[in-house]
């Protein structure tokens, strides 16, 4: 049982919860008034859980455990959520305090929607659905004691489908999002190899120029011996020992010959491995710049994935009615992104890489079953983009020559084919 002092404290926050209403929805002091609002434990059943899914987010929903002393750590968002359900039994402190937070959070909502007749109530609630503002209208939907059964069902069925469908697109998205990581992980890994090849390259490297330049020490030592030498026998040319001197400048100008061909061979390999090294580094850029491009195109489609949320019938992604998508050239190290658009989308992909030289019966069979063709010209061929045309035109297949072969691209291409047709 309560104590007065539990008492005094539900009372004070009873008062406190009506502060949030307008006058002209709260009760009197005798009893509750005809057009009073329910409170959150006196709502219909079925819109507990999702008032508490739907009007509340997990921070708002832990700070009112905290406040009422219950403990939320080591408990999952699906605990926390049972938890609140489960106050909405009965009124008690927790309940209280939930009651209070959302009527404090849509107090302009309750003002502006609570008195409208049901037909324009259910107006503006549509136009809030699909605009996807709904949280305020719907708290007001559920408090509303004079809403028709009829009108609570659609209220109730409009929150219950947007539940399962945000979970499938949800569910895609991080299907995407964990396809992209992957992705990301093996050209962090190509980059940490081509790193560490270029960083051993770069050690050789220095390595061959401090030979080469001890090398160039030891050759400038010799020459300044040779013409130490060379003075010396000039100075003796007359004297008897010329003979062996001789034979001592001959002996050294072998081993300078030797020294001098022993270098070459240093000398050479250093150029090569020069020249090596500034090949890798040209290849290092144009990696990274492809990957910084695919980068660049993945976060494009991630973001386009993202705004499936706002899907509706001008959308690529809403149904390509099982069309037949022929995509000629492009980037083929990205064909499986391609046949990804096209088939998360619900057409059948086809493509064909735009090389020629295997004939053009296969080309022709390929543009003779599909419903469009899209061939990107800056990565094909002259001869591929005339073939396509004319076989366009032969078989009376829907051709679109696009400037990029980007994902972007192909996207937008499929958006406007979609946009043309529904407009048809």
């Amino acid at each position: 049982m309560e104590t007065a002092l539990g008492k005094n404290i539900m009372e004070k926050d009873l008062e406190t919860d009506k502060r949030y209403l307008p006058d002209h929805i709260k009760s009197d002091q005798t009893g509750r008034g005809d057009n009073e609002a329910l409170r959150f434990w006196e709502i219909e059943c079925f819109f507990k859980c999702p008032v508490i899914g739907t009007c509340l987010d997990i921070n708002e929903q832990k700070q009112i455990l905290k406040k009422t002393g219950i403990s939320f750590k080591k408990k999952s968002s699906f605990e926390i959520h049972e938890i609140l359900v489960e106050s909405s039994e009965s009124e008690n402190r927790l309940s209280q305090k939930i009651d209070c937070l959302l009527n404090r959070k849509f107090k302009n909502e309750i003002a502006g929607f609570y008195h409208l007749e049901e037909d324009e109530f259910m107006r503006l609630w549509s136009n809030h659905f699909k605009n996807g503002e709904m949280e305020g209208i719907f708290w007001v939907a559920a408090i509303r004691p004079n809403l028709s059964k009829e009108a609570r069902m659609v209220v109730f069925g409009d929150i219950h489908m947007e539940m399962h469908l945000s979970s499938g697109r949800n569910r895609k998205v991080r299907q995407r999002l964990a396809h992209q990581q992957g992705e990301n992980s093996r050209l962090a890994y190509r980059l940490k190899q081509i790193t560490s090849i270029r960083r051993d390259l770069k050690k050789e490297n220095k390595k061959l120029e401090k030979d080469l330049s001890e090398s160039h020490k030891t050759c400038g030592l010799l020459e300044n011996k040779n013409q130490e030498l060379e003075q010396k026998l000039s100075e003796l040319r007359e004297n008897s020992l010329i003979t062996r001197l001789q034979e001592k400048y001959q002996q050294l100008k072998t081993k300078l010959r030797k020294s001098q061909g022993e270098i070459k061979p240093y000398q050479q390999r250093c150029y090569a491995l020069q020249d090596q090294n500034a090949q890798l580094l040209s290849k290092l850029e144009k990696q990274r710049d492809l990957n910084s491009h695919f980068r660049s195109e993945m976060e494009m489609a991630t973001a386009q994935v993202l705004a499936l949320d706002r899907c509706d019938e001008t959308c690529p992604s809403f149904d390509l009615c099982q069309k037949r998508i022929l995509i000629v050239g492009g980037i083929t190290k990205i064909e499986a992104l391609y046949r990804q658009i096209v088939e998360e989308n619900g057409g059948i992909f086809d493509y064909h890489d735009g090389y020629m030289k295997g004939g053009v019966k296969g080309l022709d069979n390929q543009v003779r079953r599909a419903d469009m063709v899209l061939c990107p010209t800056n990565c094909n061929s002259h001869t591929a983009c005339l073939m396509v045309k004319k076989l366009g035109k032969k078989h009376r297949t829907p051709v679109r020559m696009l400037a990029s072969s980007s994902l972007n691209s192909i996207s937008q291409t499929l958006l406007e084919h979609h946009k043309h047709i529904s407009i048809q």
